[in-house]
């Protein structure tokens, strides 16, 4: 057998291996610092650095935006690797970017037009992030990466609490509650019941590495109890309860229909309770009628709102000043209000009905389409109902729309970018399902065709 040498005297076989060995690594090190991106757009980053809420955003802190720079330097260097894949994106799905520069655009009427162009300026980088991630990798690999990371979130929360508790466990206000690099429980609870959902997806992804994702699952979820978080619990048995679900649907036909009849008989329940029985409803979860004050500052916004209807105050800037335009609200309610604690009125505050109808368009397409995964979708579909359902549940109590350096936000735009862009479906190796996309795609023959032939 004749081997052949290159003029350094290594056989060819040798430099492929070599090579193989390299191209290997340069991946290894590519998820690596992925990893690292969502670690950080998830702020416990940022939350170890500082302790107050305010200064978790990028916008208030000379030191944390240095912080930021070296991700949004990684971002657009994979960006550039990657821009086939991202304009195609792009292009099956505009109004992502049309959100972005429409609240970009609010700098000609803004409040205080440098800090609506600075966190357009981090709005877009974190887009551009979502984009990037969903045209490197595909469902499965997404979902991997995206589960790592919240393992690391896990672990860095019980290092926090066990060796800092007073850093890592609320005293004051919420006495007991665990918080960890956060600013707050309710970051802490919202970001675990992310993790615990990736978890879900990841174990049905790769059951294979259930060694890994169980644990992973059922740590997020203890610490997401330690948070005495009741919207994060409330979403974390959500994703339970879809997961069941869209399994049961998806594994055994012949009990789609009894499923559909639940969901029916169950939503249905859902509404009357909360029509007739609202008060009783919020007591067993420990919650009082205003939604712990948050109905409150939603009323006084309406008035907010009214004066700035279609345009808002320019992005990310309703808050900023005390005598600005939220000076009504924090008087009345005697307190330093951050944020409207609903992501809808934020944005609505930030770019007007405008922003609101864009989006409401988008987020109405995608969850239309993810619907349709149901049916003709792969594993991915777990991933793609259970995030969708986290989302907007978030949205109903948090600022995540349209949010910059926020990891709801580059969750959001990494999944309804590959459904838009009609991403295949995801299959295990192996699996009955992947076998017949293996058939449709290579051309494999199935047997005589039945067609009628065509007239010449």
């Amino acid at each position: 057998m004749d081997v052949t040498y290159d003029s350094s005297g290594y056989s060819q076989a040798h430099l492929d291996q070599r090579n193989y060995a390299l191209v290997g690594g340069i991946r290894a090190l590519e998820s690596a610092l992925w990893v690292l991106i969502v670690v950080f757009f998830s702020g416990a980053i940022i939350g170890l650095t500082f302790a107050s809420a305010e200064a978790l955003d990028a916008g208030e802190s000379t030191i944390a935006q240095y912080l930021w720079y070296p991700i949004y330097a990684l971002v657009a260097g994979f960006m550039i690797l990657r821009v086939p894949g991202v304009l195609r994106l792009v292009s099956r799905n505009p109004l992502i970017i049309i959100c972005v520069l429409w609240l970009g655009l609010s700098f000609f009427w803004s409040i205080d037009p440098g800090t609506t162009m600075k966190r357009s300026v981090a709005l877009l980088m974190t887009t551009l992030a979502g984009l990037v991630f969903a045209a490197r990798y595909d469902w499965g690999e997404m979902v991997q990466r995206l589960g790592a990371a919240m393992l690391i979130l896990c672990l860095i929360t019980l290092f926090v609490a066990i060796l800092n508790p007073t850093r890592g466990i609320m005293s004051d206000i919420h006495p007991g509650a665990w918080r960890g690099p956060w600013a707050e429980k309710n970051y802490l609870g919202g970001i675990m019941a992310k993790g615990f959902a990736v978890s879900l997806c990841a174990f049905a992804m790769y059951p294979k590495r259930a060694w890994v994702w169980v644990p992973t699952g059922m740590l997020c979820f203890m610490l997401m109890l330690f948070s005495t978080s009741k919207t994060s619990l409330l979403a974390a048995m959500g994703c339970l309860a879809l997961f069941l679900i869209v399994r049961v649907f998806r594994r055994f036909p012949f009990l789609r229909v009894p499923v559909i009849w639940a969901v029916v008989a169950g939503t249905a329940a859902l509404v009357l309770l909360l029509t007739f029985g609202f008060e009783w409803a919020l007591s067993l979860i420990g919650k009082d009628p205003t939604l712990t004050g948050r109905t409150d500052i939603w009323i006084l916004l309406g008035r907010a709102i009214e004066q700035k209807y279609w345009f808002g105050y320019g992005y990310s800037t309703f808050w900023l000043d005390p005598l600005g335009p939220s000076y009504e609200t924090r008087t009345v309610l005697q307190w330093d209000v951050p944020t409207a604690h609903n992501g809808w009125l934020d944005s609505w505050l930030s770019g007007g009905f405008v922003i609101i109808a864009l989006f409401s368009t988008l987020l109405f397409m995608t969850i239309l389409k993810s619907l349709g995964r149901i049916k003709t979708g792969g594993v991915e579909t777990y991933w793609v109902i259970l995030s969708l359902f986290f989302f907007i549940l978030f949205s109903l109590s948090e600022s995540s729309i349209l949010q910059q350096n926020d990891i709801s936000w580059f969750l959001f735009v990494a999944t309804t970018a590959k459904l838009w862009a009609g991403d295949p479906a995801w299959w295990r190796a192996g699996s009955r399902g992947e076998q017949r996309g293996t058939v449709a795609r290579v051309g494999i023959y199935r047997g005589p065709d039945r067609r009628k032939p065509r007239r010449s």
